[in-house]
């Protein structure tokens, strides 16, 4: 989304379209998978209860794709790479689950090398 294509060098713009080729791929791929395993189809909750879940879904995706417009492919890897150090601890705090102490240790060793490939690129060639 950052870098430029075609023969007239655009940007794409459009990012409501890719929320729905998402959406409807996911749906497709999801039905195909309920039919394939003979599962029923009817919905737990009336279909309407459904409506504000899927409005919020649409329009933060919408919202992420449009914020990747302004952010750097680095950044957007290394906010990837961090996100596990925060997720583990709402884990912990919020939902009780138990990490080792070896689970935080891989966790904050990845954020530190992607951290470190990506802020601190190669500058001698090796032979």
């Amino acid at each position: 989304m950052r870098v430029p294509y075609g023969p007239y060098s655009e940007y794409f713009k459009y990012s409501l379209f890719l929320v729905f080729c998402n959406r409807l791929t996911t749906s497709a791929v999801s039905a195909y998978s309920l039919v394939a395993s003979k599962k029923v189809l009817d919905p737990v909750a009336p279909v309407y209860k459904y409506f504000l879940e899927s409005v919020t879904n649409i329009l933060t995706t919408t919202s992420q794709y449009e914020a990747l417009k302004y952010v750097s492919f680095p950044v957007q890897t290394l906010a990837k790479c961090v996100k596990m150090i925060p997720v583990m601890v709402w884990g912990t705090f919020i939902m009780q689950k138990k990490y080792k102490g070896l689970d935080y240790l891989w966790a904050v060793l990845v954020t530190i090398g992607c951290s470190v490939f990506i802020l601190y690129p190669v500058t001698v060639e090796l032979l």
